[in-house]
Parts: structure tokens; sequence; C-alpha cells
């Protein structure tokens, strides 16, 4: 009676791998393929979070100067103490936050547009590389 651990198809299929002498996979080639999309990878975060970073940063920056520009509108207005003055600081220092807030806002958008660019560079660069790797071409 045949053993009940071994596997007839099973060994009919190792059988005929043998037998077709296929070529055993790369496995450090695969390895190194897979660590070089990890790298790049890794390296599209890094520049999302500096991205990231940056952007928090104009924010903060568009923050104290918005605050200093008030106090100094508010500062402005109430020395003089003349009533015309004091009528047009609310007009000011709405012109003043809407000047503002658009610079900041065309700022932080260049930001985040550079950002995006330089990790889609990043990922592009690493797929293109792994074309020329499988094609075995260079562009």
């Amino acid at each position: 009676m045949a053993s009940s651990d071994k596997n007839p198809f099973l060994d009919m299929f190792t059988d005929f791998g043998k037998s077709m002498n296929l070529p055993a996979p790369d496995i450090n080639g695969m390895m190194e393929y897979h660590r070089k999309n990890l790298q790049a990878l890794q390296a599209a975060t890094q520049v999302s979070s500096s991205t990231a970073q940056a952007l928090l940063d104009q924010q903060r920056t568009a923050l104290e100067q918005t605050l200093a520009e008030i106090a100094e509108t508010i500062q402005d207005a109430t020395a003089g103490a003349d009533p015309a003055d004091m009528a047009q600081t609310p007009m000011e220092l709405a012109r003043k936050a809407f000047e503002a807030t658009l610079q900041n806002s065309r700022e932080m958008a260049e930001i985040v547009q550079k950002g995006n660019a330089d990790a889609f560079q990043v990922l592009k660069d690493r797929v293109m590389e792994s074309v020329e790797e499988l094609t075995g071409k260079k562009s």
C-alpha cells in the first residue's frame, strides 16, 4: 500500500517541471527589484512629509504676519483718535486680510504643487528604471 504522505498528483507536476529544465527564480534579483521600489516609495514619502512641513511653516508665518498687521492697524487707528480714521479701520483690516489671504493661498498652492511634482517625479523615475530593467533597454 502507498504511503499516505505522498501526493502522486504533486509528484507528477514536480517531475514535469524537472523534465522541462525550468530555471529557478532569481530570488536575490527579485528582492533587489522590490527593495528599489520600496526605496522610491520612501523617498516620495519623505518629499511629501517635507512638503507638509513647509506648508505648516507657511501657514504659521501667514498667521503671525496677519496678527501683527491687525495689531499695527488697530494701534495706528487708536493713536490718532480721529473718528474718520477709526471708521476706516474695519475697511483697512478687511482689505489687508483679503490681500494677505490671496498672497498666502498662492504661496501655499505653489508649495503643494511643487511637492506633488517632486514626489511624482521620484515615483516616475523608479517606474522608468523598472521598465529599463525589465526590457533591458536604456531610454
